[in-house]
């Protein structure tokens, strides 16, 4: 440690450490103003100066490290005059009137001038035309007359998410900030965040407020399982009109994506549903509550008693919290008497519950998402995680930074992380198996195992080592269209590290394989350790914002709370004990199994909650055939979903901004989800709605609060004994991942995909999501300032591909699969490969669904969403 003195005060430092950090850390206030703890140095605004004895001129404290025995001071009376010289100079162009300033109330220059007493201009400005000109995206506005030149947008657009979208214009006088590279623009406000003026204000909501007029609460995002904190700004606690961020808190650190710092406008859409509604002669009408929850409660009473409890279903929302996934599940099981429930999460990322939970004993996240940036390599496969889950991208970006880690992509499309990227691996669609297995048989080959690890804590490796035999390079190449030198570059890069991390998505998670080959990258882990505290992790991202609490909380036909197989006895009696109901013992029907039974007559009344199957399962006809035999259909959501529109009850539940609970994100911290307005019109929270429904069906569920929920839910599921409200109040709480269990590699063979691309069906059609859109579209849709950019579906096809089919890029187009066909636009794109297809879908009603297979995993009965076989044709 090093020592040094600042005003006097006797400190001690760590090498490297700066004078500002120094003292921040210390309780010794310096002003800044350019200055950032996430970003490089700028060294602009000159505030920062203090005086070091021996130095013939003041310092600037953000960019002097410490040195030993240093003596620092910094309110000398030659500081002071500097700093109030350099404060004049920024305030040459700016004008001081921060009462009209989007701004004023929390804006740093602000406080500075205060600070000063700088009442006016004591510079005469030159008057300079800046004609306004369109930024990087439409939901931010500039100011050309409120800009310092401090440049931490510029810096943190390339340190953050690493767009690099604005730059420098001019020199001299009439140099500003301007976006040459609207191109690269993800909309993500980082620039907005870091702005220490108005020089960037949100340009979504018409409605604004001052620092003062609004009421802020800090809670949970919505839009992705990163578990984001963020604030909603709300007047009179009715109406959210701005989204920020308080400081550097939460595993975001300030930074937001475009969904959670602009898509908040659909709280307060005007087509939310605002009063319960019975269809009354083929047209809904609107009702009391107490008539709704009576009707619902006695038809289903009224089916129960001539069908049996088993032929009652219900399907549960990713995107609901904890609370209102266990009371739902607990009202089907001990309030009904049924097991056929199941959940959205189950097909975006059922493959990744069921492949982790059989090799490494948990179906979660090995390490904290922040671990990633302790890698020196990072195996990125199937996942665009700068447009699906950017803040992880963000700490990915950091371990290139801070260790230099080398990128490995694997991924048909060209995504941003190539650009980065040391290797780039394209393999044909469905075979990811082959080129992993062929990887691990190299690894062992060369000796690159945790012996020790491996035989202390993991079993059948010799039966991998077995397993391995066909997976040469030559079989390799054949299968998946890697070269063996591509191979041989991977297994370099790879033997080479100390920590390697690696990362997979959709385009593993959503394929019918896909838990064989999260099997299979688990095995890759296990192999060099990977999965202890000290190696590098194994990060699935998973789809909805609360998938993870939602198989935690038994929302799976098959599992109880806490991941207990719901057909084990003595786990059953634990939650029969202490709901005081029998719990069936026979697994019920996953997602849609449930639709199976509909049309088999064993399902003949649906309880949908916060889905909407007509968007997420295969076959829409078959689909819409079904729901005109059931007997009954209950929707409730805060809009009217398509399948709404076939329901005999809606019943109007809240968004995440009307209610408390709370949510775990996929590293598997529970977070709390606060109110921050007034439900809308008559609108009830969801977990209100069960509780009153099951006490109307005689099975009362009388709690007063979702902390009182989590109360019963910390009995019940041990690691999530300690998630009471008080010890959530500060960044959350972590479950952890200790069972005592050996982790288990587990061989996996290769089969070939269902269906290959012929000369009728000459493509692959790869359906895949983009930064604007989130999970069904429902809220994103309503969010006017996501919608903007993409108004309409597309089709990004190769120019060969493009150019054989009679194609131009805005072509109106069919997508025609074996089971049905689609209307979009084309998109021609060099990003994609020959052959390929992708599908950017579910934003407007574009139902690729009817282009899928109906197939099902038979372990994780997920479906089919990646690999579609297909033709393009133009209308």
């Amino acid at each position: 440690m090093l020592k040094l003195t600042i005003n006097g005060k006797e400190l001690t430092a760590r090498p490297a450490q700066t004078i500002l950090e120094v003292a921040r850390s210390n309780g010794i206030p310096i002003p800044t103003l350019c200055y950032h703890s996430r970003l490089s140095l700028l060294k602009s605004c000159r505030i920062c100066l203090v005086d070091v004895e021996g130095a013939e001129m003041p310092m600037a404290s953000c960019a002097t490290p410490v040195v030993d025995g240093m003596v620092v001071h910094t309110r000398t009376e030659r500081v002071e005059k500097m700093r109030l010289e350099a404060l004049k100079l920024l305030l040459v162009n700016h004008p001081i009137d921060c009462p009209v300033c989007d701004a004023g109330g929390e804006c740093q220059l602000q406080n500075r001038t205060y600070e000063f007493g700088i009442e006016r201009n004591e510079f005469p400005p030159e008057k300079r035309e800046i004609p306004r000109i369109e930024y990087g995206t439409p939901l931010i506005r500039q100011w050309f007359d409120r800009c310092v030149m401090c440049l931490r947008c510029i810096q943190a657009c390339m340190d953050i998410p690493g767009a690099d979208v604005l730059e420098v214009a001019e020199r001299g006088f009439s140099s500003h900030v301007e976006a040459v590279r609207k191109e690269n623009c993800i909309s993500c406000g980082e620039c907005l965040h870091v702005c220490p003026v108005g020089a960037l204000t949100e340009n979504v909501s018409p409605v604004k407020g001052r620092t003062w007029q609004l009421s802020r609460v800090q809670t949970t995002c919505t839009f992705c399982p990163c578990g984001c904190q963020l604030e909603l700004n709300s007047l009179a606690r009715t109406k959210v009109v701005n989204v920020t961020t308080k400081r550097e808190a939460g595993v975001n650190r300030g930074s937001l994506c475009v969904r959670g710092r602009f898509g908040y406008d659909f709280i307060n859409h005007p087509e939310r549903l605002q009063k319960a509604k019975i269809k009354k002669s083929g047209a809904f009408a609107d009702v009391s509550w107490d008539e709704a929850l009576s009707l619902v409660a006695a038809k289903l009473q009224e089916v129960k008693e001539n069908y049996g409890p088993q032929s009652i279903g219900g399907i549960s929302s990713s995107r609901g919290t904890n609370e209102e996934n266990y009371l739902f599940q607990k009202w089907m099981r001990a309030g009904i008497g049924t097991n056929q429930i199941d959940n959205g999460a189950r097909l975006a990322s059922g493959s990744s519950f069921y492949g982790m939970m059989a090799s490494t004993g948990w179906g979660a996240m090995t390490h904290a998402m922040e671990d990633v940036a302790g890698a020196d390599l990072i195996l990125l496969v199937g996942a665009d995680v700068y447009h699906d889950n950017l803040i992880f991208s963000n700490m990915m970006r950091e371990a290139m930074r801070s260790n230099d880690a080398k990128i490995i992509t694997v991924d048909p499309q060209r995504i941003k992380w190539e650009q980065w990227a040391n290797l780039w691996l394209r393999p044909l669609p469905g075979t990811d198996i082959v080129w992993i297995n062929g990887l691990i048989r190299l690894l062992i080959e060369k000796g690159v195992t945790s012996k020790e690890f491996v035989d202390s804590k993991t079993e059948g490796f010799e039966t991998l080592r077995s397993s391995m035999e066909e997976f040469l390079p030559d079989f390799v190449q054949r299968a998946t269209g890697i070269s063996p030198e591509e191979l041989e570059a991977v297994a370099k890069l790879y033997a080479s590290a100390k920590k390697r991390a690696i990362v997979f998505g959709s385009g593993v998670t959503q394929h019918l394989n896909g838990s064989d080959t999260v099997k299979a990258l688990c095995n890759l882990a296990l192999l060099t350790g990977e999965t202890e505290e000290g190696g590098g992790g194994v990060y699935p991202m998973l789809t909805q914002n609360n998938a993870q609490g939602a198989f935690d909380m038994g929302s799976f036909s098959e599992f109880l709370p806490g991941h207990l197989k719901v057909d084990d006895p003595e786990s059953r009696k634990r939650f029969e004990e202490a709901w005081e109901k029998e719990i069936p013992a026979k697994p019920g029907f996953s997602y849609q199994e449930i639709f199976d039974g509909i049309l088999e007559g064993k399902i003949k009344a649906l309880y949908i909650f916060g889905e909407d199957p007509l968007i997420t399962l295969p076959n829409l006809e078959r689909l819409k055939n079904g729901l005109h035999q059931l007997e009954f259909l209950v929707v409730q959501d805060p809009f009217l979903t398509h399948i709404g529109g076939y329901a005999h009850v809606l019943l109007p539940g809240v968004s995440f901004a009307e209610k408390d609970g709370t949510f775990t994100s996929m590293e598997r911290r529970i977070q709390r989800v606060r109110q921050a307005i007034q439900p809308v019109g008559e609108a009830r929270p969801d977990w209100k709605i069960f509780c009153d429904l099951s006490t109307k069906m005689g099975y009362p569920l009388r709690y007063q609060t979702p902390a009182e929920v989590m109360e019963e839910i910390g009995s019940l599921v041990p690691f999530y004994a300690s998630a009471m409200d008080s010890s959530l109040e500060k960044g959350g709480l972590q479950w952890p991942l200790k069972n005592g269990k050996k982790k288990r590699f587990l061989p996996v063979k290769y089969q070939e995909p269902v269906e290959q691309p012929d000369e009728k069906y000459p493509l692959w059609i790869i359906p895949s999501g983009f930064h604007y859109h989130y999970g069904i579209g429902t809220t994103v849709k309503r969010a006017k300032g996501l919608a903007k950019f993409y108004p309409e579906s597309f089709l990004r096809v190769h120019p060969d591909d493009a150019i054989q089919a009679g194609l131009k890029d805005g072509d109106p187009i069919r997508v025609i699969s074996p089971r049905g066909e689609v209307e979009t636009f084309c998109r021609i794109s060099e990003d994609i490969p020959r052959g390929i297809a992708y599908f950017a879908n579910f934003f407007f009603p574009a139902f690729v669904n009817n282009l899928l297979v109906s197939n099902q995993n038979p372990e994780s009965r997920n479906l089919e969403y990646k690999m579609i076989v297909g033709r393009v044709e133009k209308r």
